[in-house]
């Protein structure tokens, strides 16, 4: 497939005028005036630099032979007879050429292949080079190209011969043209605004070479043989050829026709087991004394004890629950835990790392190990036949985060356990995502309160990772990323609603792993986003996106992706909203887990003065009208109720979950003329002290209290 001509080809291909070279400087003198006139370095051009650097001279020779070629020739006097004898000649000399002619078509071939023409791209990256501005930008590029390698000494080569140039350049900066200046002023301002547009809209030059570098044949140093692969269940679960069972599977699924198992295990308490076939789900799992037995990789399994050291005690591995999560997490079933504390938090934040970067880099190294192979059998002029091991977009893994400093910490692991060399964007990431020295948090909070607000609690936030052999990138183009690391609603407003112009979520369409992280969050925020997300996972694409349609999995063409792909959420109690994601999205193949700890106390208890609690059960005949029956209920039985008692006495709260429901029940107590105060998340903080001093001294009989501001203002 050809690939179509970047941000960056187009910009500068418009750029390019007839009359200006590629570095902006007019060539409307000639070359050989330009060589008569005694230049001194100082006033060379960068073209005439670097000519003079690649020939040794200002004018390459084949220039000035063309030019003489180009001069006019005196006229000859030719006969009629010395012309035939020279046609003759040309045509012996024409059917010699053409007989040697096969002779070096072979070496012809080779000279063609190892020939390549330089692209507009590289041109422009050669010019770029040598301006001040982008200097610093593609000197790490081409480090990056070579490897990494002796770094230190090519800067300080590079800082030498710049010292070497300005030194060149003080000695005629004094003779210079006031026409070759403004040309650089232009050039500079002109460059300064491609590079704006290539950032606005193009993926960057370091992600293109490191698009090369991922589709070329370069192979991870780790090799397995055939045995360990076979016994590895990524390769069977997201092979290219799947089980006749998977069909008998997807049909009990869309049916509902679960196979139940439920037991106690002394690490997850109540665990239901659900699956589409008669298998049994290991209720006892060894403790994982070895990363590789289960099929980790050798460079994230020798970095896991340094990333986990924080959590785990003595010389084990895991912690016992890291060990039971994991062990059910590497076997591609869906988990919804619901025993998240403020303990366990970090153990379980780990223990989704390592498997969320094991699965990219397998996903990765078997892409690699496949492009060297078809680059063999091609060069050998083999037939390998089909080669299908890709899905539409590159992303993989889907992280759902409610803020910012969540993120923080997940990246944090990534860098540890990943142990790359270079983080390209790091700084700008910590600028960003952590908090302002100004904003520091109130420590008279309580503690769940402090470890869920500290740091930055933004809740629009997108962010792109893409890991490479030796390096990895923070804010990489989505489809140029392995990992996306998303809030509810900075991927809401990507994706766009019904009827937008600007709608993109075709970078969801191979997602192979999905992570809700402290979901109960998600609930105080708009769990409507969360529906929204999931309607447009694993959706066959709107574009191509420059993938290549012959390596793409046929269970990703006929739309059985979301059959395989792994759902894990992790949250501090059970919902009806989890349990409606977890019925209606969770439909993994491999089977999926609700695990729930058993409330045999309650809080109720540790009360001293007994409190009468009373529960109303209200009838419904259709779930949509819920909403409408619960608030008709309230109004006419309870309330009433309420205002008697309200004579009595002058202190109830109501409190309302719903801010829909709170500006139904608002709006009646302003018609009705109830003394009453109003304390929602979008009050002031004014307006709420204001309000609870009028409840406190008994100003007013009723207080209207959400839960959106109990979470995040209490």
């Amino acid at each position: 497939m050809v690939k179509e001509r970047s941000a960056i080809n187009k910009s500068s291909s418009k750029k390019r005028v007839s009359g200006t070279h590629v570095s902006g400087l007019s060539t409307s003198k000639s070359t050989g005036k330009r060589k008569e006139s005694g230049l001194k370095y100082g006033q060379l051009s960068r073209k005439q630099k670097q000519d003079l650097e690649d020939y040794g001279e200002l004018v390459p020779k084949d220039f000035e032979e063309e030019a003489e070629e180009s001069l006019p020739k005196k006229r000859r006097v030719i006969t009629e007879e010395d012309l035939d004898k020279e046609l003759e000649q040309e045509k012996k000399r024409q059917e010699r050429m053409f007989d040697s002619e096969e002779e070096s078509e072979s070496d012809d071939e080779e000279e063609e292949e190892d020939y390549k023409k330089p692209s507009a791209y590289s041109l422009l990256i050669g010019s770029l080079k040598k301006t001040s501005k982008q200097k610093e930008f593609y000197k790490k590029i081409q480090l990056e190209e070579e490897g990494f390698d002796n770094e230190q000494e090519q800067l300080e080569q590079e800082e030498q011969e710049e010292e070497i140039d300005e030194e060149e350049l003080s000695e005629g900066e004094e003779d210079m043209d006031e026409e070759l200046e403004e040309d650089e002023e232009n050039e500079s301002e002109a460059d300064d605004v491609e590079k704006q547009e290539v950032d606005a809209d193009a993926p960057d030059a370091y992600e293109e070479e490191e698009e090369i570098v991922y589709a070329g044949s370069e192979v991870e140093d780790e090799d397995e043989d055939e045995t360990s692969l076979s016994q590895d269940l990524f390769e069977t679960r997201f092979a290219e050829q799947q089980s006749g069972s998977l069909d008998e599977k997807i049909a009990a699924i869309e049916q509902k026709k679960w196979n139940t198992q439920a037991f106690k295990d002394d690490v997850l308490n109540d665990v239901v087991a659900f699956t589409a076939s008669d298998e049994k789900v290991a209720i006892d799992a060894a403790l994982i004394d070895n990363l590789e037995k289960v099929q980790v990789k050798k460079r994230i399994a020798d970095a896991w004890p340094k990333t986990n050291k924080s959590v785990k005690k003595g010389r084990a591995l895991f912690t016992p629950l890291q060990s039971s999560l994991f062990h059910q997490m590497n076997n591609y079933r869906d988990i919804a835990y619901c025993n998240r504390t403020l303990e366990n938090a970090k153990e379980i934040r780990n223990s989704y790392v390592l498997h969320a970067l094991n699965h990219v880099t397998k996903t990765r190294n078997r892409v690699l190990k496949n492009n060297a192979k078809l680059a063999k059998a091609q060069k050998e002029g083999n037939d390998v036949g089909e080669c299908r091991d890709q899905g539409f977009t590159r992303p993989k893994v889907l992280i759902l985060l409610p803020f910012r400093n969540t993120a923080v910490d997940l990246v944090d692991s990534f860098i540890k356990l990943s142990a790359t060399e270079q983080q390209e964007n790091k700084n700008r990431f910590y600028e960003q995502y952590n908090l302002r020295e100004e904003e520091d948090l109130d420590l008279t909070k309580p503690t769940d309160f402090l470890q869920n607000f500290q740091g930055n609690i933004d809740d629009h936030f997108r962010l792109g990772i893409k890991f490479a052999k030796k390096s990895m990138k923070l804010y990489a183009d989505f489809y140029n990323a392995d990992i996306i690391i998303a809030s509810p609603l900075g991927l809401r407003t990507l994706i766009g609603s019904e009827g937008d112009k600007k709608r993109d979520f075709d970078f969801l369409s191979s997602i192979e792993l999905v992570i809700l992280d402290q979901a109960n969050h998600f609930l105080m925020q708009n769990w409507e986003h969360i529906d929204h997300i999931f309607q447009h996972l694993n959706l066959i694409p709107k574009e191509t996106h420059g993938c290549d349609i012959s390596r793409i999995k046929n269970w990703y063409l006929d739309g059985k992706a979301k059959y395989l792909r792994q759902t894990m959420l992790f949250a501090d109690f059970l919902t009806p909203e989890f349990n409606a994601l977890f019925n209606k999205h969770f439909k993994n193949a491999s089977g999926k887990l609700k695990i729930k700890r058993n409330y045999e106390e309650g809080s109720i208890l540790d009360i001293i003065p007994q409190v009468q609690q009373t529960f109303t059960r209200i009838e419904s005949q259709l779930l949509s009208t819920i909403h409408d029956v619960r608030y008709k209920y309230f109004i006419e039985k309870t309330l009433p109720a309420l205002r008697k008692s309200a004579i009595m006495q002058s202190h109830t709260l109501i409190f309302i979950p719903s801010y829909f429901d709170f500006v139904r029940v608002r709006n009646y107590f302003e018609d009705n003329r109830y003394s009453y105060e109003a304390c929602s998340e979008y009050a002031s903080g004014s307006q709420i002290t204001r309000a609870r001093a009028q409840f406190f001294h008994g100003r007013c009989d009723f207080m209207l209290y959400t839960e959106r501001l109990h979470f995040f203002r209490r």
